[in-house]
């Protein structure tokens, strides 16, 4: 009887060391694919944001130019008035 109880008790420390063992490689590998889900989303919003850089680089540049040949087209019209 006793014999049995330990066997028992012996049986239920198995289960819960096992139950243990998987809850910690369950964690582990959730941490893993949780990092590497957040560094995947990191790479992708670098790069979002340097593409919106980019074209916010572009469109400012596109404006310097419309403003530099406004006022080149503004002083000619300005030189041929005065011309006549």
């Amino acid at each position: 009887m006793i014999e049995r109880e330990r066997e028992r008790e012996r049986e239920r420390e198995h289960r819960k060391r096992r139950r243990e063992e998987m809850v910690r490689v369950a964690t582990y590998f959730a941490m893993t694919l949780g990092a590497f889900v957040f560094w995947q989303s990191m790479d992708h919003l670098h790069v979002w944001i340097a593409l919106h850089q980019d074209e916010k680089r572009e469109r400012e540049e596109k404006e310097r130019e419309i403003k530099r040949m406004r006022e080149e087209l503004l002083a000619k019209a300005k030189r041929e008035d005065s011309l006549m």
